[in-house]
């Protein structure tokens, strides 16, 4: 059975009303727009941890989707539903205010409630670089590849791709969240991202888990794959915002260079080839 989220999106589409849906964000002028929202309860549990760790993976989050599409975070919408509990707003407002100014952001409006249970969404808006980079142009017998960190110094034990499925079970079931994991604070490598973003094909991050962003890639440019590695926890886990990428054969010694330079390991899994991707399983949020 399709999901939800699917046959939503797929309906707008066809009534006409959307305009770029189907990329991390869409480019209006000289800005990239993008959105996500964090609602407790289904993207998060309070007791996973302080509102400061929750607040701030909604920003790398969001902040994802714009490094995604080779943009510079700008300015933010916020849009920030407080629960009936928290009583003291001022130290709400202070970490939003915070994270916008670590993050080089600054905060332009949005809309306030209050409610039962704590929901904030971010609206970001980064200068588009003179490459965008989307989910389209990938061509037969391209290398699909996934970022993973490899140095000691990036927390390699916590941080390293692919644990987000472990995290996930142990959060949902044992309220476990480990609060210095990719799972709760992914790291963002912006310099080494738009860097690769230059010479990449095609790119996304990874919020769902790569079986379920490579349905999009494939629909997107009528593909399918050849997978180079034996599939595992890499193949399904959620939550990684790392990037996927497509690069063609001829720049892929390049990216992987690039990678190394940063202490990154690019990771080769599978090749583009003509025809279709069959989904796996059903998505884990749906």
């Amino acid at each position: 059975m399709q999901d939800r989220e699917k046959q939503f999106i797929q309906t707008l589409k066809r009534g006409n009303a959307t305009y770029g849906v189907g990329d991390d964000g869409v480019v209006l002028g000289d800005y990239v727009i993008a959105t996500d929202a964090f609602f407790e309860g289904i993207h998060f549990k309070r007791e996973w941890g302080s509102l400061e760790i929750l607040i701030e993976k909604c920003f790398l989050v969001n902040l994802s989707d714009i490094y995604a599409m080779n943009a510079i975070p700008k300015y933010l919408l916020l849009t920030l539903c407080v629960p009936k509990d928290i009583k003291d707003v001022k130290y709400l407002a202070k970490i939003f205010s915070a994270m916008a100014l670590k993050y080089g952001l600054k905060i332009i409006g949005g809309d306030t409630i209050v409610g039962e249970k704590l929901h904030f969404s971010l609206t970001l808006l980064g200068q588009k670089g003179k490459k965008g980079l989307y989910r389209c142009g990938i061509k037969p017998n391209d290398y699909l590849a996934y970022l993973n960190p490899k140095s000691i110094l990036n927390h390699s034990k916590k941080q390293v791709f692919g644990k987000n499925v472990l995290h996930l079970k142990r959060a949902l079931l044992f309220g476990i969240y480990p609060k210095d994991s990719r799972f709760a604070m992914p790291l963002l490598y912006p310099k080494m991202i738009l860097a690769l973003n230059v010479i990449a094909r095609a790119g996304m991050d990874i919020s769902d888990g790569i079986f379920i962003e490579l349905s999009r890639l494939a629909k997107i440019n009528k593909i399918g794959f050849t997978f180079l590695l034996k599939k595992s926890n890499w193949f399904y886990s959620p939550e990684e915002y790392q990037m996927l990428y497509a690069f063609s054969p001829y720049k892929l010694s390049k990216a992987k260079r690039l990678a190394n330079q940063y202490r990154h390991q690019l990771v080769v899994f599978a090749r583009a080839k003509r025809g279709s991707y069959k989904l796996v399983k059903k998505n884990w949020h749906r």
